[in-house]
């Protein structure tokens, strides 16, 4: 998903300066449960909005730092953490 496709169905997000939405979508939890056990960092949600093309939108890696994820291995750890997500959150 888009930052601009979340910003058009989350009334005021995109109104809010990129500091702000960085601090709102921090915020963000899953409300499925997962079918496999937690990794040891938190598998951002924030992994799953990207560019237009496809790719690490900038704000995952603010997210990532503030996780404590490894900035240097942003791109990396971005590929994993979508991966994660797929598998945990993947309906039966």
């Amino acid at each position: 998903m888009t930052l601009a496709d979340l910003c058009a169905q989350i009334k005021g997000l995109g109104e809010l300066t990129e500091s702000d939405q960085v601090q709102v979508l921090r915020r963000v939890k899953p409300t499925a449960r997962p079918r496999i056990p937690k990794p040891q960092r938190p598998a951002l949600l924030t992994a799953l909005i990207t560019t237009e093309t496809g790719t690490m939108h900038p704000i995952y890696r603010r997210l990532a730092d503030h996780a404590g994820h490894q900035p240097q291995q942003a791109d990396s750890t971005w590929t994993g953490t979508v991966k994660i997500l797929h598998d945990r959150y993947r309906n039966p």
